[in-house]
């Protein structure tokens, strides 16, 4: 423990982790989101840290429900008030650090924490109060929940109307399964009823795997009295006996670490999975948008060769003798023919891509090959070497015109110009759509594998 090949390895692991994203809203994904954010925290604010300084104090986080008494007990510690108590709810809105002035150089000083120096603070221990783990506050729930994350060692506060609260217990299972160290400190409980809600409390943590956690009732007393120092000095004994031994302390740290480090063989295996099943739904979308674009590119490159984009104002001007302005109407067909080919594939591609993946888009201002030439491009667009109708009236005349030969080849040069412009334009779209599915994660999950691999051979 603490060695650079262990620190090495993890640090790898936090990278890979960190490269891996999950983009798409597939099953499991805001899970797999959550627990990657979590995962990288823990990194970062505990195991890394640690590792790099397996002498550090012990850092002991006081947390618990809005209104428990954190701070009022952390003040009751240390023996003076160094974090705001009173009956404004949350009270801790800022996280305050206080340990001795010697052990300073440990914390580094980070904004958002608020430090205290007192010599009163249990040997080799800082505590931290944060705020209330189901405060109102959405922003107090994500930075207590992270603090917790970066402990050696907790003191979960809780109280006789609030001990069977969810959302404590959420946080004690996960303690239980990271192995961290837990005190848990019963606030306010009246004398009368002490002995049946402590009973009750036990028969719970004895359910939840938690029957050896020590469990500290503290009685209720009259606002602004203070904690009954009987009751106290059980809880800083605790402190105090984990902190001034240095082969106490690595204790500690060894059962944290151990356990965050047991904890990455059922964290990591789960993101690997996620990642796989963001790769495999990627496959997916793209085999379906290449699909729905792919017959619309049909239907589109078809209606250049069927004759349809010289009906309408086209056939009109050729009929008043208005050449250029039937090439013009058939540019304009041309225009509306690849918009509504943009309109077709996006729906077709709509259950392909996530809700909101991709928005609609109109195509680009197009350059239309035959622009030199009105009667190769009206030939062009009557069918291959000209079809029946105006297509072949145009071709006779441009024969006529050049010859025969040139103008078969220059209407089959336009026609072919026309299909690539049409299927460039819809190849373009798909692409962009297919775009809106990165980033993908770095790997598919296999590099997270190997990098878990190497920490359990480096722990």
């Amino acid at each position: 423990m603490g060695s650079d090949t262990l620190s090495a390895a993890l640090a790898d692991l936090r990278d890979r982790v960190a490269a891996t994203c999950f983009p798409l809203d597939v099953p499991g994904a805001v899970q797999a989101r959550l627990a990657r954010r979590e995962l990288i925290e823990q990194l970062d604010d505990y195991l890394l840290p640690r590792l790099a300084a397996p002498r550090a104090p012990l850092l002991a986080v006081v947390g618990g429900s809005t209104g428990a008494g954190r701070s009022t007990l952390v003040n009751a510690l240390v023996g003076r008030e160094v974090t705001p108590a009173g009956p404004l709810r949350p009270t801790t809105r800022v996280p305050v650090l206080v340990c001795r002035s010697g052990d300073r150089h440990w914390f580094a000083a980070e904004a958002g924490i608020g430090l205290r120096l007192d010599e009163r603070v249990p040997p080799g221990m800082a505590l931290l109060d944060v705020p209330d783990i189901d405060s109102v506050s959405a922003d107090n729930r994500r930075v207590a929940v992270r603090l917790l994350g970066a402990a050696d060692l907790w003191i979960f506060v809780t109280t006789a109307s609030r001990y069977a609260d969810a959302a404590p217990w959420h946080l004690l299972r996960l303690a239980r399964e990271r192995n961290t160290r837990l005190a848990i400190v019963l606030n306010r409980v009246p004398t009368e009823v002490l002995d049946g809600v402590r009973a009750d409390l036990v028969r719970l943590l004895r359910q939840a795997g938690l029957g050896d956690v020590p469990l500290y009732p503290i009685v209720e007393t009259e606002p602004g009295a203070g904690l009954p120092e009987r009751n106290v000095v059980p809880i800083r004994t605790w402190l105090a006996e984990r902190g001034a031994d240095p082969d106490a302390r690595a204790a500690v740290v060894r059962r944290t670490v151990g356990g965050l480090l047991h904890s990455l063989d059922r964290r990591v295996p789960p993101l690997a999975q996620a990642a796989g099943r963001q790769y495999e739904a990627v496959d997916r979308a793209r085999a379906c948008v290449d699909t729905a674009y792919a017959a619309t590119s049909q239907w589109a490159l078809r209606a250049l060769d069927d004759g349809s984009l010289l009906c309408g104002a086209a056939a009109g001007r050729w009929a008043d003798g208005d050449v250029a302005g039937a090439a013009r109407a058939v540019r304009e067909s041309l225009d509306a023919l690849v918009a509504d080919a943009f309109a077709r594939g996006a729906e077709r591609s709509a259950g392909c891509l996530p809700p909101g993946a991709v928005r609609r888009s109109a195509p680009e201002p197009l350059a239309w090959p035959g622009d030199g030439e009105p009667l190769a491009l009206i030939a062009a667009v009557g069918g291959p070497v000209s079809g029946p109708g105006i297509g072949r009236e145009a071709a006779g005349r441009l024969g006529t015109r050049i010859g025969s030969e040139p103008a078969a080849r220059l209407i089959l040069d336009v026609h072919r110009g026309l299909r690539g412009v049409v299927a460039a334009a819809l190849d373009g779209e798909r692409a962009r759509r297919v775009a809106a599915m990165t980033p993908l994660p770095a790997q598919d999950g296999t590099g997270l594998i190997e990098a878990l691999d190497t920490v359990r051979r480096s722990a």
